[in-house]
């Protein structure tokens, strides 16, 4: 079977690799239909996210086909479609305990994608417990947008929101960024959005929530929501990693800044209007508290247009192209400005 391997910094390659076996009573053998590009994947590749082993098999936003079980398996059975949570957690280390399995302590040679064979492949190793059923009625690229989605879910549970009425907005449209102006509308919170790209601009126009607002210059857009370059903002979303700064020095008294950038990039920020104005900075990754199954229920129910935001989708032989799609030129080994309209792009592994 086929498999793009991770092999080091701009270093990757499909290549065949044998088919995948049971071992474990639990386990599960998915022939895989698609999975997405995330920017963790363009991290491990460009070498700005650092965690990967090589000869890792990448990819982990995925859903495809049951085709073997292992004999302690009563859940699934071959021919069900699924979809894959790629996270692992123990249940029995101090993070684990204390609620943050997330990041457990054993994640390491269990994190698909990273380092345990992912899925951009033809064939995917799960535990029965780390799947769902995919309706019928929800296509294999929409289930596909179930990870990222339950990553953005941790976030705004994270943000703690108690009022709706409040000045929010979103840095970035691509995928993640696309998905937390969704999940802040369904929270009620109605944010604006900033996007300097031209071509993510372009697409994200075409998704935006009722009342939704773009912008493609932070500064402008608070000028133009709230009438002055003195007026404060109560909550930003920075998915790009680049505006904290700028955006810290904007919150209001209460004001929460999460970012969820996974990038090389140092930011000064003031300890004294951390405390002063009761200021709050937050990380977040991964699925927590059943984001996953609450992420997968809101794209079978229909309230994230997981649909419109799919903008491509790539044969697995043309992973150059789709990699280069998202800015990450892995032929030329650089990082390059996105020159088409596009949000979230998959590719398809099975040839079927």
């Amino acid at each position: 079977m086929k498999a793009l391997k991770f092999n080091g910094v701009w270093d990757v390659s499909p290549v065949e690799v044998p088919s995948l076996q049971c071992i474990d009573p639990d386990d599960v053998i998915v022939s895989v239909e698609v999975c997405g590009l995330c920017g963790t994947d363009v991290g491990i590749i460009t070498g700005d996210y650092s965690v990967a082993i090589p000869g890792t098999t990448l990819g982990h936003e995925s859903t495809g086909k049951v085709v073997k079980t292992g004999t302690a398996v009563t859940l699934f059975k071959v021919g069900d479609r699924v979809v894959i949570n790629p996270t692992y957690s123990c249940s029995e280390c101090r993070m684990c305990q204390t609620g943050n399995p997330n990041h457990c302590e054993r994640k390491h040679g269990t994190e698909a994608g990273v380092s345990y064979n992912g899925t951009f492949a033809d064939q995917y190793c799960a535990k029965e417990n780390s799947l769902l059923h995919l309706d019928d009625h929800v296509s294999f690229e929409e289930g596909a947008l179930t990870e990222p989605l339950s990553c953005t879910i941790t976030g705004v549970d994270k943000l703690n929101i108690t009022h709706t009425d409040i000045r929010a907005c979103v840095i970035g449209a691509g995928p993640m960024g696309m998905l937390y102006l969704w999940s802040l509308h369904l929270r009620g919170v109605n944010a604006f959005l900033v996007e300097k790209n031209e071509h993510r601009h372009r697409f994200a126009k075409s998704v935006l929530p009722e009342e939704g607002r773009i912008y493609k210059d932070f500064e402008k857009a608070m000028r133009e929501e709230y009438g002055s370059d003195d007026e404060r903002l109560d909550l930003c979303v920075d998915t790009t990693g680049y505006l904290s700064e700028v955006v810290f020095n904007r919150l209001a008294p209460g004001g929460k800044l999460l970012n969820v950038a996974l990038k090389d990039y140092t930011a000064k920020l003031d300890v004294l209007k951390i405390a002063d104005k009761s200021l709050s900075v937050i990380g977040s990754i991964d699925s927590l508290n059943q984001s996953f199954e609450r992420a997968y229920a809101m794209i079978r129910d229909g309230k994230i247009p997981a649909a419109k935001l799919v903008s491509h989708t790539f044969n697995f032989n043309d992973y150059l192209q789709a990699f280069a799609m998202v800015g990450c030129d892995i032929a030329a080994k650089r990082q390059k400005p996105i020159t088409e309209p596009n949000c979230k792009v998959l590719l398809r592994i099975s040839s079927h």
